[in-house]
């Protein structure tokens, strides 16, 4: 099968988020597979036109519509349909069209043959994301704003009117889509995956958050306890660990000493104080500031307790005045943006991750990198991130639940302080649960094979 996938964007691309993710897992696997597979997306940063990633042919073209005004859009619109033009003569011809950006998309099915099958997955509405993004944008008029989002509803739904089949990840996603264009097209779930080779609990130890865990421990215990990082529930020296069975030696150590509170690249962990993380943009939608407000009311009782933001964004400084004003900036540490090979050992050095979305969760990439490091997950009831969860209700070994069951900080702050009064045993035993469902349910393997399968049928 000749592939093309039209990208929003392409990871390990700068700036590349959850999408760009997808489409590099997914396209390499069916490259694996004997599928002859391009991307064609939209450029960015200081990357190639055209090179091959992983048995994948990338194409990039150049346009920029973020902020744009329209005749600066329309201006470049020439250019960028005659780069497309370029790539496609260039590239296989294909035997199926995948549509995965709103942008691209529309330019793709205008220079493919009509004769070509077209698939779209579905990660976001268009004009959902726009509305949520744009009503925190105050130099934009309300009828400005509605007129974008009903520009991007009208070319998304042409996109998806021209297509056989489309594709979301979660029943989330699909119910949302038809919610949005109604029943254009026939949908199917195929959920994401998660590398489980990549993210593990022997991934390592992030440093910026040990050093933290480090210091605080030593100003309040002045003692170091360490214990050997599982994998699938074993320790390297044969014993138990994190995130296996507690097994922790604890002794005392100089208050400088570099093993006080940290967990050091051999895979060993030390310190007992809890690490709560989350891995987000810092926007409106992601509820970060729900999560400092729920961390707030916890702090006041597990002094060792200690919160990890991941992420950049606009609202960093107002999220660091509220934790100030809070009274908790000693205990929040803002990580910024973390880069792509340190996320397995951030997620691994946590003890819980905090996923605190207020809306759109389409589906939770984040939410399975944290599971298969074995670290246990809160999150709100939004989304596709509830469905990943649901799997893991009723295991005896997860005594608390994971799923908030309301939005508000306080209903955040119960399910928070629940995983923090746990024993490390039985945390241990959650997050082995954890890492087992996810490499269970959720591979991209599978993902692929799925997508496969579809494809086949439209060809």
């Amino acid at each position: 099968m000749q592939l093309l996938v039209s990208a929003h964007d392409f990871y390990p691309d700068p700036g590349s988020g959850g999408t760009g993710r997808y489409v590099h897992e997914t396209a390499r696997r069916l490259a694996d597979r004997g599928h002859d597979v391009s991307v064609l997306t939209r450029r960015r940063g200081d990357v190639p036109l055209r090179e091959t990633v992983a048995g994948v042919q990338v194409a990039r073209y150049d346009f920029s519509i973020a902020d744009q005004p329209a005749p600066t859009i329309a201006a470049q619109s020439p250019a960028a349909i005659r780069a497309v033009r370029d790539h496609l003569d260039a590239l296989p011809a294909p035997d199926l069209v995948s549509f995965q950006g709103t942008v691209t998309d529309p330019l793709v099915d205008l220079l493919v043959n009509d004769d070509v099958p077209r698939s779209a997955t579905v990660h976001s509405p268009w004009p959902t994301e726009y509305r949520i993004r744009a009503s925190h944008e105050s130099g934009v008029s309300v009828a400005r704003r509605e007129l974008n989002a009903m520009l991007r509803e009208r070319v998304e739904r042409w996109t998806l009117d021209r297509c056989d089949h489309a594709t979301t990840l979660s029943e989330f996603m699909a119910e949302t889509l038809r919610d949005v264009h109604g029943p254009v097209v026939d949908t199917e779930v195929v959920p994401g995956g998660v590398d489980a080779e990549r993210y593990r609990p022997d991934a390592g130890v992030y440093e910026p958050m040990a050093v933290r865990r480090g210091r605080e421990q030593a100003a309040g215990k002045g003692r170091e306890c360490t214990s050997a990082v599982e994998l699938d529930g074993r320790r390297a020296d044969g014993g138990a660990s994190a995130h296996g069975e507690a097994n922790i030696d604890c002794g005392t150590s100089p208050p400088d000493s570099p093993r006080d509170g940290e967990r050091v690249a051999d895979g060993t962990s030390v310190g007992d104080s809890l690490a709560f993380l989350t891995v987000r943009r810092l926007s409106p939608r992601m509820g970060h500031d729900l999560l400092l407000r729920a961390f707030a009311r916890v702090a006041t009782d597990h002094p060792d307790a200690q919160l990890y933001v991941a992420g950049d964004g606009p609202l960093r400084g107002d999220l660091e005045r509220m934790a100030a004003d809070l009274g908790i900036a000693d205990r929040v540490t803002f990580l910024g943006y973390v880069p792509d090979e340190d996320l397995p050992s951030a997620y691994a050095t946590a003890d819980c991750f905090v996923l605190p979305t207020r809306r759109l969760e389409g589906f939770g990439l984040a939410t399975l990198e944290a599971l298969a490091s074995g670290t246990p997950v809160v999150a709100t009831p939004v989304g596709g991130t509830t469905e990943i969860l649901a799997g893991l209700r009723g295991d005896d070994r997860v005594p608390a639940e994971m799923v908030v069951p309301s939005f508000g900080a306080s209903a955040l702050a119960d399910r928070l302080a629940a995983w923090a009064d746990l024993a490390p045993a039985e945390r241990a035993a959650a997050g082995r649960a954890c890492r087992e469902h996810a490499r269970e349910n959720f591979s991209w393997e599978r993902a692929a094979d799925a997508l496969a399968e579809q494809y086949a049928t439209l060809i």
